[in-house]
């Protein structure tokens, strides 16, 4: 079996039915083992576009989205999308191509160090170098990427891996089910919750998840606690919800953090006060 035919057939494992990308020389073995797979393909005219539409489809769904690139400046053209499902923690899976590891002809012409490249900004960047270890890496990939805190994960295929032969069988994808909660922990935080006389909840990026809204919404509904969004945490629960206060952070001292002045207990909800440079000072 050539390899890119094995590659394509581990995504059909993993359940892929989109892949957002545009073709270039060095995925052209990809592409055409796109082309014989039940696989929707979307041709986008930018890089950029296939890595945001990877990201919406991760975002909305809790499956990886897919999408591919040439190298070089096509794969550089990715990372601002790759980025974003980094960043908002939409899984996804940037597939992108790079020159024959034997025998280039072509020197260095567009050649970068993409792996490198993207490692600041996924939980995984790595280039498939021997073609029987592409169902491990890819079935490690999504695993990666779905896991929490889900994001963006690299894979790199070069031309001459995707063109070789390989025979190595495709990975069953696994049945994980969400970790469960610590039922003392809960105890403890309901106690908090319920001896409160101003509390607050602080939604953020981590709350983006699947099911959350609604069982939240409920929560919200029977405890009558009102919400505050970060930047990031915009779309968990929506601006018509009657407990909302809209969104702060984008002004040190904006009208919202006169709630937060007043709260007594901060309930956070997929909030990370030590992410970036913000400290919990400049925000309440």
């Amino acid at each position: 079996m050539k390899a890119s035919d094995l590659f394509v057939h581990q995504l059909l494992e993993e359940g892929v039915e989109y892949i957002f990308g545009l073709p270039g020389e060095e995925n052209l073995d990809f592409l055409d083992s796109i082309r014989k797979a039940k696989i929707k393909l979307f041709i986008t005219r930018h890089e950029q576009a296939a890595a945001f539409m990877a990201a919406t489809y991760g975002r909305l769904t809790g499956k990886a989205g897919v999408c591919f690139s040439t190298l070089g400046p096509g794969a550089t053209n990715m990372v601002t999308g790759v980025a974003h499902a980094q960043l908002i923690g939409a899984p996804l899976i940037a597939i992108t191509g790079q020159k024959a590891l034997v025998n280039n002809w072509q020197a260095k012409f567009q050649a970068v160090d993409i792996v490198s490249l993207m490692k600041p900004i996924t939980k995984q960047s790595v280039s498939i170098i021997d073609p029987n270890n592409i169902p491990t890496i890819v079935r490690e990939s999504f695993k990666i990427a779905e896991d929490e805190r889900p994001g963006a994960v690299h894979v790199e295929l070069p031309e001459d891996v995707a063109s070789s032969k390989a025979n190595a069988p495709t990975q069953k994808r696994g049945f994980i089910r969400r970790p469960s909660p610590d039922h003392r922990a809960i105890g403890a935080a309901a106690e908090l919750i319920n001896k409160a006389t101003h509390p607050l909840i602080i939604l953020s990026s981590g709350a983006n998840r699947k099911r959350i809204t609604k069982h939240l919404q409920d929560f919200i509904n029977k405890t009558q606690i009102y919400v505050v969004h970060t930047q990031m945490g915009k779309g968990v629960i929506g601006d018509d919800c009657p407990y909302s206060l809209f969104a702060t952070g984008i002004h040190k001292r904006d009208y919202v953090n006169c709630g937060i002045d007043l709260a007594d207990l901060i309930i956070t909800i997929g909030y990370n006060p030590l992410s970036g440079k913000i400290s919990t000072k400049s925000l309440f």
